[in-house]
């Protein structure tokens, strides 16, 4: 992936946000490097944005923008919070040091300050990205990632290597990416789309839906509901505060477990589809359109057997709805 050229460049600048009256500062740095370095983002405010392409240089390009009523001001907050580089053989850093004094000239009412953080990489880079109000994009690297933002969201896409994310109030996507991931946020959804390795992701305030994904799964929300669809690997799901549908695969590839605490589970299956079925429910009752050779006593809230003579366990477990395992249409040809 290629830098953007200054035409695009001129473009992607006139969309960020322009406050009447404000003080801004653009700042440029280029830095040679060789392939397999480093580059770390520590910043007090603004959005992160990296993308690797083929060239060995980190180009760093950034935006500030400050609005208090005085341009006195302005020019000292900015100066307190100078943007420092620094290169140490393959390793570059980009940190905003806190100001001695966090609070000076500063009031939320009326005030605002806006930052934007792009940077191009070659693919080979590490990357450790932390800003305390922003969002943080990467696109196209390939190697591990490290982002944490207090206050936006995170969007890795065609990625590859150890991925860990981390957000307290935004969204978090994972596109297309490959390697081990590991996503949490305390104030938004989480969508998996493509890709594969394995996968951690918890939310306390929102949605999860994942799928397709290559790899074992193990998904968790406090705050909404649960979607699982084509997934090529163990199976694991929680969710205190919604419902959960999981469309699975034939042959199943892995264990299945299911849990919610407020709401129902739907899982749909190939006809042909053989597991061992372990379903209960404190708040509903338990139906299946695959054949389930019981084990036991048959009861509406529990079923509990073999279907299509057994295999990898499928449990789910409901203390707020109803369990249906559902029968997928037959694939049709085009």
């Amino acid at each position: 992936m290629r830098f953007p050229s200054l035409p695009s460049l001129l473009i992607a600048w006139l969309s960020v946000p322009v406050l009447l009256g404000a003080t801004e500062e653009r700042v440029e740095r280029r830095f040679v490097v060789q392939p397999q370095g480093q580059v770390t983002v520590e910043v007090d405010f603004g959005a992160i944005e990296v993308v690797a392409h083929d060239r060995n240089e980190v180009a760093v390009d950034v935006w500030r923008q400050v609005r208090m009523g005085s341009e006195r001001k302005e020019k000292e907050f900015l100066a307190e919070r100078p943007v420092n580089f620094e290169q140490a053989g393959n390793e570059v850093s980009v940190k905003v040091a806190r100001s001695l004094t966090p609070g000076f000239g500063w009031s939320w009412r009326g005030n605002r300050r806006e930052a934007l953080y792009r940077i191009a990489v070659p693919v080979q880079t590490r990357l450790i990205l932390v800003t305390s109000g922003g969002h943080v994009h990467v696109t196209g690297v390939g190697a591990d990632v490290q982002a944490r933002t207090s206050g936006g969201s995170i969007r890795f896409r065609q990625l590859t290597g150890t991925l860990v994310g981390d957000t307290s109030g935004g969204r978090i996507e994972v596109l297309e990416c490959q390697g081990r991931t590991t996503v949490e946020t305390s104030g938004g959804s989480i969508e998996i789309r493509g890709g594969g390795g394995s996968l951690e992701a918890e939310t306390s305030g929102g949605s999860i839906r994942v799928g397709p994904y290559a790899g074992p799964v193990d998904v968790s929300t406090s705050g909404g509901g649960i979607t699982v669809e084509n997934v090529a690997g163990e199976v694991r799901g929680s969710t205190s505060g919604g419902s959960i549908r999981a469309i699975l695969t034939a042959p199943l590839p892995g264990p299945v477990r299911l849990e919610t605490s407020g709401g129902s589970i739907a899982v749909t299956m190939p006809a042909n589809a053989a597991f061992d079925l372990d379903a209960s429910t404190s708040g509903g009752g338990v139906q299946s359109e695959l054949p389930v050779t019981v084990t036991g006593k048959a009861r509406r809230s529990e079923l509990v057997g073999p279907v299509n003579g057994g295999g990898h366990p499928v449990k789910l477990r409901t203390s707020g709805g109803s369990i249906q395992v559902r029968k997928a249409a037959p694939a049709t040809l085009d």
